[in-house]
């Protein structure tokens, strides 16, 4: 059997991808790429693009969707057709690279198309090759630093702000994806007295990256992050 790799290409700018993750891609047969949309591009995808070129047309890249919804069933329905559609590779003996934004065990579609792999072929092998997170780029295009013993929370932004006796925890809070509910976790830190505080990163490791004081912002990207830093800024 073949190996499945998840590989990490970085928060989007193709110069953040690592030497290893670059010499993966260009070894492999086969790499696939993640999109939210059946007719949709991949982010991911783009990197690999702009890095392989005219290296890609000996290789096989499939394009597989993911949708964006809550629908446990349209998910898993979902994950199993791109794990099929992986598997047929790996038992064709080929190695195949997964690859994603960031890091792969960060947050990443790669965990989903790993079990439903598994859970058709027990035996695949897989490895992972890790990335730059969005979470490093956006702290550094923002100027944070987090040292000494200073204590750090990372927070997927669900829309659930109903309890935040964590939230004096941490000198340093990342929100991820702030722009899904950029409204409600607006109000919940003003409300808190950390908006002030805060700073949102806007495409992060693109041409289009941008920083702003968090309250200026009124409408947010979907991949927006939001730092709020209680001893800085």
């Amino acid at each position: 059997m073949a190996t499945l790799y998840g590989v990490g290409v970085g928060p989007g700018d193709p110069e953040l991808i690592t030497l290893k993750a670059l010499r993966l891609l260009e070894e492999v047969p086969v790499i696939c790429a993640p999109r939210s949309r059946e007719e949709g591009e991949s982010l991911a995808g783009e990197v690999v693009t702009s890095l392989l070129g005219e290296k890609l047309q000996s290789k096989e890249f499939l394009l597989l969707h993911f949708p964006m919804t809550r629908d446990r069933k349209v998910l898993e329905e979902a994950w199993r057709e791109a794990a099929s559609q992986v598997v047929a590779r790996l038992r064709q003996g080929k190695d195949v690279a997964f690859v994603t934004l960031g890091d792969p065990s960060f947050y990443s579609t790669f965990p989903y198309l790993r079990q439903a792999v598994l859970a058709l072929a027990p035996e695949t092998r897989v490895a992972v090759v890790p990335g730059v997170s969005s979470l490093s780029s956006c702290m550094a295009l923002g100027g944070v630093w987090v040292q000494e013993n200073e204590r750090l929370a990372v927070i997927p932004v669900t829309g659930d702000f109903s309890s935040d006796t964590w939230l004096n925890e941490f000198d340093c809070l990342v929100f991820l994806k702030g722009g899904r509910h950029w409204k409600k976790l607006r109000e919940f830190l003003a409300a808190r007295g950390y908006l002030a505080q805060a700073r949102l990163v806007e495409r992060c490791s693109t041409p289009e990256e941008k920083v702003y004081p968090a309250a200026e912002v009124e409408k947010a990207p979907y991949l927006s992050q939001v730092i709020v830093h209680r001893s800085r800024f």
